[in-house]
């Protein structure tokens, strides 16, 4: 036998551990491409629906509240008939007093303003009031009127107060419902035709206050069923006796030059039904990738190699070897081939 140290001989690689297959498994590669799919479908679906329930739910469930509803004002006009006594009693008119405050203040003289009744209806002895307000109005500069210091007032105010506000310059803010163009009656003042506005009060209740106007904006829309949040800055005129269809109502009376308009943007709906396109177009967008990137990774190019099934199918083609063997191929790796002499001697 030979003197040198035998130095141990490597272990053979096992079939398994040769082709990949040892018993510690190895770290998961995330930046290889089936990872990054898999964590792609992992996520993204239940990603993607939950933003789409989330949306829906904000806009059905948590849509913003509106101010709560003004309280109603009882407009119908009073009979006075049951108010007046006994059947023969005789009821004397005070004489006219007229609005108190400076006479500058006012949109007509106060001798006329003084002939002015609420809770009526057009009266002949109003008509100098009437188209003295409107000549105020049209020697007046449209501008110094929108920027002039005047209080803003409410349907309230000017329905409880209407003595206090007669004559007087107002400001308010509203939804016009309706527009229509009347003919002036006869006068020595050169007006021809006015436009008559209903006008749905910011802040309630539903009950209009009437405006006339001498003039529109350019553009402006007008007709019998309209929408359009305008500024008023007139002069109050007086409680107007009005037929509703139901009874006589009573509302504000103002006269302004021309409504301050500014064109209404893009309803809440379109807005709504827009963010709905864009919710449900981001989602096909993302299927529509995921889909793409999907059928890439099947290409013929990048289908991994099938594995074995099982140990078996593994081991198919390994040449099964004995104990003795594995022996003889350790000596050989260790001290070279032996002596053939050696070798015939042991048998």
């Amino acid at each position: 036998m030979n003197a040198h140290p035998q130095t141990p001989a490597p272990a053979p690689r096992t079939p398994v551990e040769a082709r990949g297959g040892g018993g510690v498994a190895r770290p998961r590669n995330y930046l290889a491409g089936n990872e990054r799919r898999r964590m792609f479908w992992l996520v993204m679906p239940p990603a993607l629906v939950g933003m789409l329930v989330l949306g829906w739910l904000e806009r059905t469930w948590f849509a913003r509240s509106g101010p709560p509803p003004a309280a109603q004002v009882d407009t119908r006009l009073r009979d006075r008939a049951a108010d007046a006594g006994p059947a023969d009693q005789v009821i004397i008119e005070l004489p006219p007093e007229p609005p108190p405050g400076d006479p500058d203040e006012y949109g007509a003289p106060v001798e006329a303003l003084a002939q002015v009744r609420d809770d009526t209806m057009f009266r002949g002895a109003e008509q100098e009031a009437w188209f003295q307000t409107w000549l105020t109005l049209r020697s007046s500069d449209p501008r110094s009127l929108a920027r002039a210091a005047v209080r803003r007032v409410g349907f309230s105010e000017l329905y409880g107060q209407p003595r206090s506000y007669r004559g007087r310059l107002v400001r308010f803010r509203g939804t016009l419902r309706r527009l229509e163009k009347m003919e002036a009656p006869e006068n020595a003042y050169d007006i021809r035709d006015y436009w008559q506005g209903w006008l749905e009060p910011e802040g309630g209740p539903v009950s209009p206050i009437v405006v006339y106007f001498l003039r529109l904006p350019a553009g402006m829309p007008h007709g019998m069923k309209i929408d359009e949040p305008v500024d008023v800055v007139g002069y109050f005129f007086k409680r107007w006796a009005y037929a509703a269809t139901d009874t006589v109502r009573i509302a504000p009376l103002v006269l302004a030059l021309e409504p301050i308009w500014k064109p209404r943007p893009a309803d809440d709906g379109a807005a709504r039904a827009v963010g709905t396109a864009a919710l449900v177009t981001i989602g096909a967008v993302v299927l529509l990738t995921a889909l793409g990137i999907r059928l890439a990774g099947r290409g013929p190019g990048r289908r991994p190699a099938p594995g074995p099934a099982d140990l078996t199918a593994a081991l198919a083609d390994v040449a099964p070897f004995s104990t003795e063997e594995s022996l003889r191929h350790l000596e050989r790796a260790a001290h070279g081939p032996p002596d053939p002499g050696q070798e015939e001697a042991r048998r």
